[in-house]
């Protein structure tokens, strides 16, 4: 019989977290593990593609509150019933998981995505009580890893890291026709000099800097245009900021896309401002595509980014991002040698099957050792 794996995320909607999720889930072994998904908050994009490929799953609706005792209730309910071998939970699950182990006798294995900045308080102990309730938690970079034993104080048995993977086969560079062909469905201009993100829009992703340093930049490069592509709460101020600083003709901002890969080929440069980032998925989606990357030096971007493949500037340092992003801009021979560059170090150091191997050969282990 296969192990069966419950996926425990607060949804499965368009995101870093939950692509990676998804991605583990579509590449697993079929014949020794089925996974099953349970969503405390909602479903979402990948919720519903994964539920249509016959992946059975539950939406839990968690009441808003500190703790929601009925959906422990409700989720301890659902591994018994579903006959789970093992509980796979993603960020902020890890305290209702972890009480569900202790009942059911489940193991646990627990991956944090990332940490904001300053973190919370009760996250840090909600994490660290919770640490003591489940087998292992994964850091998806050795430095959220090193993170989650100093700051947290979980003990370094507990913790493992695996780095998040990319399908080299869908991120891929394209030729330079297509690339046109694509800018002209998405109203950009042949000769635009595009800087590129895609993430949700939230405070840690530093969109405000981002979209601030725009004046210099044109200045300095006037063909520079920035491409903003998500969804979020700040949704509304950032296309305020762009009115007030007279960017509209500069800024675009896109809805969410699920075909990123049609998405980021379209771009010249990938730019990052993030105030923390564990492992970036769009980083490495963006340098399988051929983009140099210029990402705050901040998390996992410390890892992912070298100097072959991007620049990394000081958090904030508004002159370091804008003459990194000015410089690359006017150098294509930099940029070439860099597009080069950084999709070979994503199939070299990045490639998804290895994360995939990873986690499967965890999901065994925990199997073995609870019996």
């Amino acid at each position: 019989m296969p192990i069966k794996i419950l996926y425990v995320a607060l949804d499965l909607d368009l995101g870093g977290l939950q692509r990676i999720v998804s991605l583990l889930i579509e590449g697993l072994d079929r014949r020794r593990f089925e996974p099953v998904l349970c969503c405390f908050d909602r479903g979402g994009v990948f919720y519903d593609r994964l539920h249509a490929e016959g992946i059975s799953g539950c939406i839990l609706s968690r009441r808003p509150g500190p703790f929601d005792a009925a959906l422990l209730v409700n989720l301890i309910r659902y591994v018994r019933k579903n006959e789970i071998d093992v509980i796979h939970s993603q960020n902020a699950c890890a305290l209702y998981s972890g009480l569900a182990s202790l009942v059911t006798g489940v193991p646990v294995i627990h991956t944090d995505h990332g940490r904001l900045v300053p973190d919370k308080k009760s996250a840090m102990w909600e994490d660290w009580i919770a640490s003591f309730c489940v087998n292992t938690i994964v850091g998806v970079s050795e430095e959220l890893t090193a993170y989650l034993n100093t700051q947290l104080g979980i003990a370094m048995k507990k913790l493992k890291t695996i780095i998040n993977g990319v399908d080299t086969d869908r991120f891929t560079p394209v030729t330079w026709e297509r690339k046109i062909a694509l800018r002209v469905l998405s109203g950009l201009a042949t000769d635009d000099f595009v800087l590129g993100t895609v993430c949700r829009f939230d405070p840690i992703k530093n969109l405000p800097f981002m979209i601030s340093c725009m004046p210099e930049i044109v200045k300095r490069v006037p063909l520079a245009k920035l491409v903003i592509v998500g969804e979020g709460q700040i949704r509304q101020s950032l296309e305020e900021i762009v009115q007030a600083l007279g960017m509209t003709d500069y800024v675009a901002i896109w809805p969410r896309h699920e075909d990123i890969e049609q998405v980021l080929p379209q771009f010249d440069i990938y730019v990052c401002t993030s105030l923390s980032e564990g492992t970036s998925m769009t980083i490495l989606e963006a340098m399988a595509c051929g983009l140099p990357v210029v990402a705050s030096a901040v998390g996992g971007n410390c890892s992912l980014v070298d100097s072959t493949s991007g620049i990394l500037f000081p958090l904030t340092d508004r002159d370091a991002y804008i003459s990194s992003v000015a410089e690359l801009l006017l150098d294509p021979v930099r940029v070439t040698l860099m597009r080069k560059c950084g999709r070979k170090r994503v199939e070299t150091l990045y490639p998804l099957r290895s994360t995939i191997h990873q986690y499967e050969s965890l999901y065994s282990r925990c199997v073995s050792s609870n019996r």
